[in-house]
C-alpha cells in the first residue's frame, strides 16, 4: 500500500460524501502518520474509509459509518474495526459521536421543527446525566431520543423511518427507548407537559419509586407503570392528555395504562395522600 493510493480513496470517497475540504485534509495526515508508523493494513480503500471516518469523529462532524460504507465495497464493521485498530496503533483517542450534534444534524435531515429539536436536546441531556447513554452506541441513544419526542407529535415519521435513518433494527430502537423512559420518568413528564407544577413532576417520581416495593406492582412491566402514574398526576393537575397519547409516547397499550392507573387510583387513596392531591387540584 502506497500513500498516494490510500489519499486517493480518500480524495474519492470525501468527493461522494461532500464533505468538508479539511475532513479530507485531516484523513490524509492520518493516513500519512499510518504509513510513516508502518502500521500493516489490508486494503487502501479500507484504510481510507477508516481515516475519513475517525477525522470526522475527531473533527466533531456527525458522520454515519453507514453512509461512509455506501460509498465504498467495504463494510460498516470491517471500518469500524479497521479505525478501532488504527486508532490503536496510532495511539489517538477517537471519541464517539456527540448526540447532541446528532440530533442537530438529524434534525435538518429530517425537516424536523424547532420545539422537536430542543425537546430532543433536553431529553438527551437528562438522559446522559442518568447515564442512559453508557456502553450504548450515540447514534442508536439519537434514534431512540428523537422517536419519544416525535411520538406525540404531528411529524409524520414512523419507528421503521428513524431506524432507516440511523440504520438500526426497530427491535434495537425500540430497546433505547424503553431503556430512556424508563429511566428518566419524571424528566420526560416534565418535557411532555411544560406547564406541569414542581408538585406534579414530584408526585410522578413519588409514584414510581413507591411503585418500586409495592405488592401490586410486583412482575408489572415498568412502562405500564410509568404510564399509569403519567395519567393519574395528569388527571390530578388536570393536565390534558389520555391513555391513548400516553400509550403512542411510552409505547404500551392504552389498556395496560388504564389498568396501572387503576392500580394507582387504589393504592393512592391506601397510601393517604390526598393532602398531595388536593393541592394539585387546587392550583
Amino acid at each position: 500500500m502506497t500513500r498516494e493510493s490510500v489519499t486517493a480513496e480518500i480524495t474519492a470517497i470525501a468527493t461522494e460524501l461532500e464533505a468538508d475540504d479539511s475532513i479530507g485534509q485531516y484523513a490524509a495526515i492520518i493516513a500519512e502518520e499510518v504509513q510513516h508508523r508502518d502500521v500493516q493494513v489490508t486494503t487502501s480503500e479500507r484504510t481510507a474509509a477508516a481515516c475519513l471516518l475517525a477525522a470526522c469523529r475527531l473533527r466533531e462532524e456527525p458522520v454515519r459509518v453507514t453512509v461512509i460504507a455506501d460509498q465504498t465495497a467495504v463494510s460498516k464493521e470491517q471500518i469500524l474495526g479497521e479505525m478501532q485498530r488504527l486508532s490503536r496503533e496510532l495511539e489517538i483517542g477517537v471519541p464517539l459521536a456527540d448526540p447532541e450534534r446528532l440530533i442537530e444534524k438529524s434534525c435538518d435531515e429530517l425537516a424536523l421543527p424547532e420545539p422537536v429539536r430542543d425537546r430532543a436536546v433536553r431529553l438527551a441531556r437528562i438522559g446522559d446525566d442518568v447515564s442512559v447513554t453508557s456502553g450504548v452506541s450515540p447514534y442508536t441513544y439519537t434514534a431512540a431520543v428523537l422517536y419519544v419526542v416525535c411520538s406525540p407529535t404531528d411529524v409524520d415519521l414512523s419507528q421503521a423511518d428513524i431506524a432507516a435513518h440511523f440504520d438500526v433494527s426497530t427491535a434495537t430502537l425500540r430497546e433505547r427507548r424503553d431503556d430512556l423512559l424508563e429511566a428518566t420518568g419524571s424528566k420526560l413528564f416534565e418535557i411532555q407537559f411544560p406547564d406541569a407544577s414542581p408538585e406534579a413532576v414530584s408526585l410522578v417520581d413519588d409514584l414510581l419509586t413507591e411503585a418500586r416495593t409495592t405488592e401490586w406492582a410486583r412482575n408489572k412491566r415498568s412502562l405500564g407503570i410509568l404510564g399509569g402514574a403519567w395519567l393519574y398526576v395528569a388527571n390530578a393537575a388536570e393536565i390534558y392528555t389520555s391513555a391513548t397519547e400516553l400509550a403512542t409516547i411510552i409505547g404500551v397499550s392504552d389498556s395496560t395504562i388504564r389498568a396501572r392507573y387503576e392500580q394507582f387510583v387504589e393504592y393512592v387513596d391506601s397510601a393517604n395522600r390526598a393532602p398531595v392531591i388536593a393541592s394539585l387540584e387546587q392550583r
